[in-house]
């Protein structure tokens, strides 16, 4: 080796002798070092491995990327229901109790919460949300508000500027996470993160509300979130869906009214009944069973007599809360957390919206329709006493510093602004 070095070194040219002897003196060093040897090996060996490692990382980013929508079989069993809530707040308070259980269920351990979807349109909508977030501790909770939807015509409370209270000295009474409600994500656009993002199959959306933010999600196409459609990403990761909608009743399933919340936005019930995939459960809550619970507000004020500062509270002590309404939303997590046992449902069929607007149930042991059916009076009293149980114990509360001193000032606030 040397002397073929050798034989190449006197046919170079002067200018190149100089590099041709370093190769020389090189492979002569290598040659007779065994330690040098050993450790170019050792490099040799590295190298090899380094570009194993380099193809095993970019299978496994590319399979992520084929995947992201997909979860391994790991991940799709998570312990306790995964929970979207959709309300429509600030019409009726129905929604604030069914919240409030939420919160509880999700403090106890029993269910996580994925964010809040305000239905109803306006800002100061979801600026109630977000203080009940913030006031049940749960501040990080993401929401999000229809900017596509529909003003409800009718407003039974509209207890919106409860948001805008403040204390004695000018704070807000109820904390909040955010101040420009134009931040947030649209309705839909929240669902498919959430959606995208969580297992396969094992997503509970509760719908209190109108079905505005749902039926935009099902005809919502692909975007940064998901490869897929509204319809199939709602048919890979949704579990089940409670809407709390219709009259039906076992002697009364045909051409029957759908109820207020989608008669608030007719279209958007029609999309929903029309494109919810047929293999995803529903069930729906109509308004006889929420009608045999009734929680006065006689009961509310009583039953928060721990605080003056609640947002619950204060809706009830400063706006005339006699309605006539009744517990119909909070059927809807009560069912999901405590199971079957507590809510008698139909056997299976399906749900037809008419172009006049009447509901049909049409009984099909293949359908993914059920719907809830009212029990005896002894039943809605346990109802009753449960959700009477999350108002008389707090859980996980956030702290409050304003003092009884300053609740005067408040009040008088609230009166302002009404």
């Amino acid at each position: 080796m040397l002397f073929r070095h050798k034989t190449m070194y006197y046919g170079y040219k002067p200018a190149q002798k100089k590099h041709c002897m370093l190769l020389i003196i090189m492979s002569f060093i290598y040659k007779n070092n065994v330690f040098l040897q050993y450790q170019m090996n050792k490099i040799k060996v590295l190298m090899k491995r380094a570009k194993y490692l380099i193809v095993i990382a970019f299978i496994t980013i590319l399979l992520y990327a084929c995947n992201k929508d997909n979860p391994t079989p790991d991940q799709q069993q998570p312990a306790v229901p995964q929970i979207i809530l959709d309300t429509d707040i600030c019409s009726s308070t129905d929604d604030l109790f069914a919240m409030q259980l939420l919160y509880r269920y999700a403090s106890q351990g029993r269910c996580n919460l994925l964010g809040v979807v305000v239905d109803r349109m306006g800002d100061t909508n979801a600026a109630v949300a977000d203080l009940m977030n913030n006031y049940y501790g749960f501040p990080t909770l993401p929401i999000a508000l229809e900017r596509n939807g529909t003003y409800e015509r009718f407003c039974y409370i509209n207890y919106s500027p409860i948001a805008q209270l403040t204390d004695g000295n000018g704070n807000l009474l109820f904390a909040r996470t955010y101040s420009d409600y134009s931040s947030i994500l649209d309705g839909y656009v929240l669902y498919r993160r959430l959606l995208a993002n969580s297992a396969d199959g094992s997503v509970t959306i509760i719908l209190t509300g109108i079905p505005s933010t749902i039926a935009n999600l099902l005809t919502s196409g692909a975007d940064q979130y998901s490869s897929l459609s509204g319809v199939e990403l709602v048919r890979r990761k949704v579990k089940r869906l409670y809407f709390m909608a219709t009259k039906l009743e076992p002697d009364n399933e045909q051409n029957v009214s759908p109820g207020y919340n989608m008669m608030m936005h007719p279209v958007a019930a029609h999309t929903l009944l029309e494109m919810w995939p047929n293999d995803v459960d529903v069930i729906i809550s109509p308004s006889a069973p929420g009608n045999m619970v009734e929680y006065t507000p006689e009961m509310v004020i009583s039953d928060i007599n721990w605080t003056e500062i609640h947002p619950l509270k204060q809706i009830y002590t400063q706006y005339d809360c006699n309605t006539g309404q009744k517990m119909w939303d909070p059927l809807l997590p009560m069912h999901e957390i405590e199971g079957d046992d507590l809510i008698e449902l139909s056997p299976r069929g399906r749900i037809s919206l008419s172009a006049d607007n009447k509901i049909t149930f049409t009984a099909d042991p293949d359908g993914n329709y059920r719907y809830q059916i009212a029990g005896d009076e002894a039943w809605a009293e346990r109802l009753l006493n449960m959700i009477r149980a999350s108002s008389t114990t707090p859980t996980r509360m956030a702290t409050h510093t304003t003092s009884m001193a300053t609740l005067s000032h408040q009040t008088r606030g609230i009166q302002n602004i009404r």
